[in-house]
Order: structure tokens, then C-alpha cells, then sequence
């Protein structure tokens, strides 16, 4: 693909760990633009008809980033701001559709601010794994969020009307 077809491209599909905004920043930078939100996660509970926390205890880890990639793929919702589940970077082939529908965006929030920002991971249905940490979590993460993002927002310090101005400056929008 060359590297001026993302140029003109309205959506915006935010990825990054869990705590990171995805959710508040994406309906925020939905109501500024006016573009249509969608939450993946929000997408995959209503498909299933039971929460996140739930489909994840009901299946392997890689049985829910299946089901979650499904999804995801499903999409065709091009010119919406997509707030995705922490684990879509996991989907090479979810990463690339979600790059046909809009510019990547990476949120970025350091471990430590994402561990205060909530205690219990498995309530808010985190895909992690018994005995991993968060801090495990984003390293394993990090170099896939970093190779599929077109824009990394350094977001642990910012707040979400600080986020979204940040994506609209760097992204005309």
C-alpha cells in the first residue's frame, strides 16, 4: 500500500490497552466531527448478547481474539471513529481492515497510569491472562500497537478533550 493513500481517509480507529480512553475519546471526537462512533467491544456484546467479561471466561484466549477478529472484519463502517478492544492488535488480518476503514491512532498510556486508572481487569472484561500484570500486558503489546498505528498520541498525562484535539490537529478533521 502506498503511503499517501491514508491521506483523505475520515475515519479514525483508536487502538491501545484497556484504560487508555478509547471509549471516551472516540464518542468525544464523535460528537466534534460529527462522524459516527462505534466501540468494538460494544459491537461483540451485543453479537453475543452477554458482556465481554463473560465471553472471555467462556473461552480460550485465542478463542476470544477469533471471535473478536470476526467481528472486527465485519466492519464496514469506513468514515467512523472506531474505539477498538485492547486485544485487536493481535489480528494481523483485523489490523489491516481496520486500516482500509480509517487512520490507526495509538493511545498510548504508561502501565502505571493505566493501573490506576482501574483495579479489576477481569470485571471490565481485560483480556489478560491469570498471573500477568498489566505492565506484562502492555509489553506484549506495545510493538504490535507501534507497528500497525500511523499516529502514536502520548496520552498518559492528557485529558480526553486534550486527546481529541491532538487527533483532530494531526488529522485535519
Amino acid at each position: 500500500m502506498a503511503a499517501d493513500t491514508n491521506h483523505g481517509k475520515k475515519g479514525v480507529i483508536l487502538i491501545g490497552m484497556p484504560g487508555s480512553g478509547k471509549s471516551t475519546v472516540g464518542k468525544l471526537l464523535s460528537e466534534q466531527t460529527g462522524l459516527p462512533f462505534l466501540d468494538t467491544d460494544a459491537l461483540i456484546e451485543a453479537g453475543e448478547s452477554k458482556r465481554l467479561a463473560e465471553i472471555i471466561s467462556d473461552h480460550t484466549a485465542q478463542g476470544f481474539r477469533t471471535i473478536e477478529s470476526a467481528y472486527v472484519q465485519s466492519i464496514q463502517s469506513a468514515g467512523s471513529i472506531i474505539s477498538t478492544g485492547g486485544s485487536v492488535c493481535y489480528s494481523g488480518e483485523a489490523m489491516q481492515h481496520l486500516g482500509t476503514l480509517g487512520t490507526i491512532v495509538w493511545l498510548d498510556v504508561a502501565p502505571e497510569i493505566l493501573e490506576q486508572r482501574f483495579s479489576d481487569a477481569c470485571e471490565r472484561g481485560v483480556l489478560i491472562e491469570p498471573g500477568t500484570s498489566l505492565a506484562d500486558l502492555y509489553a506484549s503489546r506495545f510493538p504490535l500497537y507501534e507497528k500497525y498505528a500511523e499516529i502514536k498520541i502520548n496520552a498518559s498525562l492528557l485529558t480526553p478533550p486534550e486527546i481529541v484535539s491532538q487527533i483532530r490537529q494531526q488529522l485535519a478533521l
